[in-house]
């Protein structure tokens, strides 16, 4: 048995005691997976529309639950987290999430809204496994302070995390994630978390967001993949220091804006993962696999990550844990949230890939 194995067995002999919020997004998804490459894909559509239309065959569907708080939402439950979305959806999406997420408090979902839908594609390209995704965002891209409730921001004083997710889909974002942490961090006591989605659509809002709530040290933990840590820094400007030994690595320089302005960064990648703290930074190889599929990969990595800082792993063995949570999810061929046990035979993998 590993190491972290050994640990983790030894927290979790009690159920975790910390309290998790996440808000504000649930997505009904149809997911469109080509078991080859995004070229041939594309060839093969040309070729169906120039005789008119047709069938493209070989693809596998997947239809189920989608978006980042309801993903990240169910992968804590299953490992036994007391995690409470924040959602606006309508009759037919509230009754699905009754299905999709059985164990977890579904009392600040409402149904005055209208339905989140996506339509991701994946298939290969430059070698990796990429997804592609037309979405309708619904409720999501109103969903402002103004919606909260007096119970919401109750909730979100008590909670131990509180969880912002999707900022690039909802136009009122900034103020939302802005009144969030200002609660959280006026009114509360939880540790503030923040994954903005990919900003490219919204790249001429990202200085605003940087000025209401990543400059005035809202966010404890900001989550992100290259695309989005590169994307939000270059807003902010030059970083204000390296990290040792990594002075020509652009993510690392990017990162060092963030943690010099007093957030920790997580940095989740497809080779390895990272954190930065305080000018210092930690790194973790991630598992060599095959993905099965790869929408929904970030959220339960993140999911993953406040598991591990809420039963306090160190930041290495964080890193470990929700690197494995990740492998484990993309090994699964539908899209249910995977079980300890899968998570932990990924952790053994991971840890003697980094001690190699």
């Amino acid at each position: 048995m590993s190491r972290l194995v050994s640990v983790l067995k030894e927290k979790l002999a009690e159920k975790p005691r910390f309290k998790v919020v996440a808000m504000p997004d649930f997505y009904l998804d149809y997911l469109l997976a080509f078991p080859g490459k995004l070229e041939e894909v594309t060839g093969a559509m040309v070729s169906v529309a120039g005789r008119g239309g047709g069938n493209l065959l070989g693809w596998k569907h997947l239809v189920g639950r989608g978006g980042n708080a309801s993903n990240f939402s169910a992968q804590l439950s299953n490992l036994d987290v007391n995690v409470v979305p924040i959602i606006e959806t309508d009759e037919f999406g509230k009754m699905a999430l009754t299905q999709f997420l059985k164990a977890t408090d579904l009392s600040h979902v409402t149904n005055t809204g209208s339905l989140s839908k996506t339509l991701a594609f994946e298939a290969e390209y430059s070698g990796r496994r990429v997804n592609i995704m037309a979405s309708d965002p619904g409720s999501l891209s109103s969903f402002g302070p103004g919606r909260l409730t007096a119970k919401d921001r109750e909730l979100i004083r008590e909670a131990d995390f509180v969880c912002v997710f999707n900022w690039n889909q909802n136009l009122k974002g900034t103020e939302l994630a802005e009144e969030v942490f200002q609660i959280a961090k006026t009114e509360g006591r939880g540790v503030t978390f923040f994954d903005p989605g990919d900003p490219t659509s919204r790249a001429s809002e990202i200085p605003r967001l940087n000025d209401q709530v990543l400059s005035k040290g809202l966010v404890d933990v900001l989550s992100l993949n290259e695309n989005e840590l590169t994307q939000l820094a270059s807003a902010v400007g030059e970083a204000g220091g390296g990290f040792e030994g990594e002075e020509d690595n652009p993510l690392f320089q990017a990162a060092s804006v963030f943690s010099m302005l007093g957030s920790r960064v997580d940095l989740h990648t497809s080779s390895f993962s990272a954190t930065f703290i305080d000018g210092q930074r930690e790194r973790v190889l991630c598992a060599s696999t095959t993905p099965l599929k790869v929408t929904g990969a970030g959220d339960a990595w993140n999911a993953g990550d406040i598991f591990a800082q809420g039963i306090a792993l160190s930041h290495k063995d964080r890193l470990t844990f929700a690197n494995a949570t990740a492998a484990a999810y993309m090994r699964r061929a539908d899209l249910e949230p995977c079980s300890l046990t899968e998570i932990l035979d990924q952790v053994g993998e991971i840890e003697k890939l980094n001690t190699r």
